[in-house]
């Protein structure tokens, strides 16, 4: 169900981008961020998030840095002024639809 999925890359996308506002992160921190900020109700693998975080470099929409933390490399990610424009626009769009979606579901309910 491509819908179905487009859904879901649309919701990654603006969970990672929304994270990312906050401050740069590496990876494992941006999952666990996620995951806390959620209440667990939003587990992200790590096989789903980088390829995200991949296309999203590739677009320019953040950007990527190496630092060594306890003899250890991490890739930081930084979300760019492009990235920032991008977000805010899925945002406003998650909005827009999330809304419908309550209507919808207020109004099937109302007439139960």
């Amino acid at each position: 169900m491509q819908n179905t999925d487009n859904f879901k890359r649309g919701t990654v996308e603006l969970i990672v981008l929304s994270v990312l506002t906050q401050k740069d992160m590496y990876g494992y921190e941006l999952v666990k961020t996620i995951s806390e900020k959620s209440e667990k109700n939003f587990e992200l693998p790590l096989g789903t998030l980088y390829p995200v975080l991949y296309r999203f470099v590739e677009n320019g929409l953040i950007s990527d840095r190496d630092e060594v933390v306890n003899k250890r490399l991490r890739k930081y990610y930084h979300l760019e002024d492009k990235g920032r424009e991008y977000y805010g626009k899925l945002l406003e769009e998650y909005q827009k639809v999330s809304m419908g979606v309550n209507l919808i579901l207020k109004a099937v309910n109302e007439n139960d």
